[in-house]
């Protein structure tokens, strides 16, 4: 697989080595870019069942993944210099813990709000549904 991505010039893993969340950005929102559709909204979810959900049900816990996370489109999108596509965007992080499923995760299932498509309010879902975190880490 590592092969063929870098044969490919093509993503695996998201900056932070997951599947999950930051891999669907950093396909996304480069994709998003190239073609010039503004961004009014976007909404991460992680659903976990396990240790990781547990962790990160804690406030502090969360708010230090929250805030490695929140900078992934600002970096991709570069609101300083295309102001009108992304300077006003709505991010929106959410890990939830689901007790009742300790091998569980639904990693990064995102809601996104383009402007410039069809039309304003032009939205789009998309989920990567996993077992595990080891799988959804690529272990």
């Amino acid at each position: 697989m590592n092969e063929l991505s870098r044969k490919m010039n093509a993503p695996i893993a998201g900056r932070d080595f997951k599947t999950g969340q930051t891999l669907i950005k950093s396909v996304l929102a480069p994709a998003f870019k190239a073609r010039m559709l503004g961004v009014n909204g976007w909404f991460s979810t992680n659903i976990l069942g396990n240790r990781d959900g547990e962790v990160l049900d804690e406030p502090q816990s969360f708010k230090t993944k929250e805030e490695s996370k929140l900078g992934l489109l600002e970096m991709i999108l570069q609101p300083d210099l295309h102001p009108d596509l992304y300077s006003e965007i709505y991010h929106k992080i959410r890990i939830n813990y689901y007790l009742r499923a300790p091998t569980t995760k639904r990693a990064g299932t995102t809601s996104t709000s383009l402007a410039g498509l069809v039309s304003d309010a032009t939205e789009g879902e998309f989920s990567v549904p996993r077992l595990d975190s080891g799988g959804a880490a690529g272990a």
